[in-house]
């Protein structure tokens, strides 16, 4: 699976990897050029202390979308209308909104979120969303179901199983493969393990697709 997936989803999962390695919500983005050369790369940082000059942390606009963008030059928003964001998960209201005041033209994401997922923001009738002729779109199912792995044992890990369901039934209407067996991760312990064995991503994503076809 991880050798299939263009750079830009590796760069991306490598960053929600990192966020999940250090206690935030599993979440990267990257932003490319039209070339697709990696302008900048961000990833979820709520739960950190410690974040990188330009980056944020330790609160909940923190989001991977944000980091990436605040990474930007941002001052003339014409300057980034051929770039594109990637994000392991679709952007949130707050992190749509910073898209289109920052000029990027166009958005690729892995998850769809039902709970706090902004994309249906680009249909509304506000004539500066139009303007911007944003193109938003969630990319293959299979990416969203890696996604949904890590962040469903993220989740339980800050939840408590009970607690989680209310996020995980919704997860599951288009991830129910996914749910499931980050549910029984989490109970085994598989990403933590993966954690103290320093597990490379790769090997992560590759273990998750294949439980995956095989339930």
């Amino acid at each position: 699976m991880w050798e299939k997936l263009s750079e830009c989803w590796k760069a991306s999962f490598e960053e929600a990897w990192e966020a999940y390695a250090h206690g935030s919500i599993p979440i990267g983005a990257i932003i490319v050029d039209a070339n697709n050369k990696i302008m900048s790369r961000g990833r979820n940082r709520i739960n950190e202390t410690i974040a990188p000059s330009k980056q944020t942390c330790s609160n909940r606009l923190a989001h991977a979308e944000i980091n990436a963008l605040l990474q930007l030059d941002n001052l003339d928003s014409e300057d980034h209308k051929d770039y594109t964001i990637y994000t392991t998960t679709e952007p949130c209201v707050l992190c749509f909104g910073a898209i289109i005041m920052s000029g990027v033209r166009k958005v690729r994401f892995a998850a769809t979120d039902p709970i706090a997922g902004g994309a249906n923001l680009n249909d509304a009738e506000n004539s500066f969303i139009k303007s911007r002729n944003l193109n938003i779109k969630c990319d293959e199912t299979y990416l969203g179901e890696l996604q949904r792995v890590l962040r469903t044992d993220q989740v339980i890990r800050a939840l408590g199983e009970e607690q989680a369901s209310k996020f995980l039934d919704k997860y599951r209407i288009k991830y129910p493969k996914a749910i499931e067996l980050g549910i029984k991760w989490n109970r085994e312990g598989r990403l933590q393990e993966a954690l103290r064995n320093n597990d490379p991503v790769e090997l992560i994503i590759n273990n998750i697709s294949k439980e995956i076809k095989e339930s």
